[in-house]
């Protein structure tokens, strides 16, 4: 469950003033929030600076609003932490593609910064291994464990 609407109303703005912000047109930011397409790690990363709120929270995965941190995705450190909490199962690159319903190629791509991950590779991810995605991101560095239901 996304909360971009959520924080869109708090903040008193509309759909087409939060598209203007993240230079995207209003369809794809209605899209977005009507949760019928995923918002790109980008610009959900942008979102969240912009409106000083965490990734866990808008993606549903914690109820605590309040964020300081302004830090961004850092893509050397969001690969090498989806490569260590993958080893640290004792998991595969094959292991977790089947578990995620992705290809290996796609792990390998993310683990090695060839390519950033996809929004629902980090929701999958974060709600398997019951981890913060501000954390796998790289835009905190306190390794928070989350209160989920693995699927």
């Amino acid at each position: 469950m996304m909360r971009l609407k959520k924080v869109r109303i708090y903040t008193d703005l509309k759909q087409r003033e939060v598209a203007e912000i993240l230079g995207v047109s209003r369809n794809s930011y209605n899209m977005w929030e009507r949760e019928n397409d995923l918002i790109p790690l980008r610009q959900l990363d942008k979102f969240c600076n912009i409106f000083h709120v965490s990734l866990d929270y808008v993606l549903g995965f914690t109820d605590v609003w309040e964020y300081e941190n302004s830090k961004r995705i850092d893509p050397k450190l969001l690969a090498k932490r989806i490569k260590r909490v993958r080893r640290e199962n004792d998991l595969t690159q094959d292991d977790l593609s089947k578990i995620l319903n992705i290809t290996r190629s796609s792990i390998s791509k993310y683990e090695n910064e060839i390519n950033l991950a996809l929004t629902s590779y980090i929701i999958g991810f974060c709600k398997y291994f019951h981890i913060s995605a501000d954390f796998i991101t790289g835009r905190i560095d306190e390794e928070i464990k989350l209160d989920l239901v693995k699927n």
